[in-house]
């Protein structure tokens, strides 16, 4: 986990976990960013594609082979953020509601 701090706020975090083999996501071993946050109030700072640039260093330090991550199919400032990271779509999730 990576924390943005100024002072004593936090303006945001990203947390990523190195992972085996998936064959649900039919993908070897890879850093996953499961999660990155940025406060409201911070956004359009730079804050994302800094904590995005620092977590991606840390796997290749690791020898990791690749990052991956999901967002929701509407996030479009997420989608133009992670596209311009050097990221690209992979995998669809399609979902049918039961109820």
């Amino acid at each position: 986990m990576l924390v943005a701090v100024e002072g004593e706020r936090v303006q945001g975090y990203a947390y990523g976990l190195i992972e085996g083999n998936d064959f649900m996501a039919l993908r070897g071993p890879a850093g996953v960013l499961h999660d990155l946050m940025v406060d409201p109030d911070d956004r359009g700072l730079g804050i994302g594609r800094a904590l995005v640039e620092a977590i991606r260093d840390q796997f290749v330090r690791r020898g990791v082979p690749r990052l991956v991550l999901s967002t929701a199919a509407r996030n479009e400032p997420a989608k133009r953020l992670f596209a311009g990271l050097g990221f690209r779509a992979t995998m669809i999730e399609m979902t049918t509601d039961l109820a």
